[in-house]
């Protein structure tokens, strides 16, 4: 099976564990404090907090703004943990913002009509870099958000290592989280992070991820708050530090799978691709599947191509179906990407005979000449 994705584990990261378990620090330790310094300067900011997850990053980073009451502004396209985080934090249910219908990402004008709607009042924005290509409306997001004097929380979780305009992916808006699950450009096995330039949010990130427990420590098991155990361990810390450190190498493994794509399918009438922006990484490539390529579904697609031993993915389901956090909003672009995505296999290891095989078997399935 052609996975779609896969880390790619040297001797780097295995030297790294080893060295985690000889120092005997299995929750904190040296590779967290490393980790969280060096990620910092990657991503553009002052401070870095790791914690266990993505959606620990996401409820930790809403936690410490301490929002007034009212609901958080979200992508119509992007990966559940972003609602529900939301929902959990505040209580409300999110504002589902439609993409932009070129990079997938949070649309500025739709952003504007929820902050200037009469549904209830939005007190902070998430912008997602969909499958690691910059938001189109990155910039202008951000300044609307500055504009309306609401915290933006920007999210590279699908972005290591993209750029736009100079500035590295997580540098943007109040403060940016990322997620290092196994499948991202940069895997940590399970982990996340926060980070910001401000030194009194990254402090509370911390009070509320860690059992709501004070800085500077003066009583052991002495919390003065409802925080809970989000911390990062050291062994997922490691195994990220060692991917940090190849970052280059893993980046440019991601961009050449989609060129290669680029060139597998490009030529097909009724296939389209993400528009690219910035200096865009790819996590994931994923194509449109139009009625001028097949009469399929993508889903039937997926089927077929299952049977030929190829893993995909469907594209995200909008936030505004799920009965959770529906609220009303109207997201069409959203609801076409969900209907017409395909994703492909785009891990690092990603061979161009892998590519031909799912090119072939792709267009054998939508009944097109191979």
């Amino acid at each position: 099976m052609i996975p779609v994705n896969k880390p790619s584990i040297t001797d780097l990261e295995r030297q790294y564990v080893a060295d985690a378990l000889g120092s005997g620090w299995l929750t904190r330790g040296a590779y967290v404090d490393r980790f969280q310094a060096e990620f910092a300067a990657f991503c553009g900011r002052r401070h870095c907090v790791a914690v266990s997850s993505g959606t620990a990053a996401l409820w930790a980073a809403l936690t410490a703004l301490e929002l007034p009451d009212g609901a958080v502004a979200v992508p119509g396209y992007t990966c559940d943990a972003v609602g529900n985080a939301a929902r959990i934090v505040t209580g409300w249910r999110p504002r589902a913002v439609d993409a932009e219908a070129e990079t997938w990402g949070m649309d500025a004008g739709g952003l504007r009509e929820a902050l200037d709607g009469l549904s209830g009042p939005v007190r902070a924005a998430v912008l997602v870099h969909t499958y690691g290509v910059p938001a189109r409306d990155t910039l202008a997001v951000e300044a609307l958000c500055a504009e309306r004097g609401i915290p933006l929380i920007e999210d590279g979780s699908e972005a290591h290592g993209a750029r736009l305009g100079g500035r590295p992916a997580g540098s943007f808006g109040r403060c940016s989280v990322f997620s290092f699950r196994g499948e991202k450009i940069l895997a940590g096995g399970q982990m996340g992070c926060v980070a910001t330039d401000d030194p009194a949010l990254a402090e509370r990130v911390r009070y509320y991820a860690e059992n709501g427990l004070p800085f500077p420590r003066r009583l052991r098991y002495w919390s003065t708050g409802p925080g809970l155990n989000l911390l990062c361990s050291n062994l997922h810390a490691a195994l990220a530090l060692a991917q940090l450190h190849r970052a280059g190498e893993l980046v440019a493994a991601r961009r050449r799978v989609h060129a290669g794509w680029l060139d597998a399918l490009g030529d097909q009438p009724g296939l389209s691709f993400q528009a690219a922006h910035g200096e865009a990484v790819f996590w994931l490539t994923a194509i449109r599947v139009g009625p001028a390529f097949t009469r399929l579904d993508p889903r039937d697609l997926a089927a077929a191509l299952e049977e030929a031993g190829v893993e995909t993915r469907p594209g995200f389901t909008p936030l505004s179906w799920m009965p959770h956090l529906e609220r009303g909003d109207e997201t069409p672009v959203a609801d076409a990407l969900y209907r017409s995505l395909l994703v492909l296999p785009s891990g690092p290891d990603v061979t161009a005979e892998d590519q031909a095989h799912v090119r072939s078997a792709l267009l054998k399935a939508a009944g097109r000449s191979v």
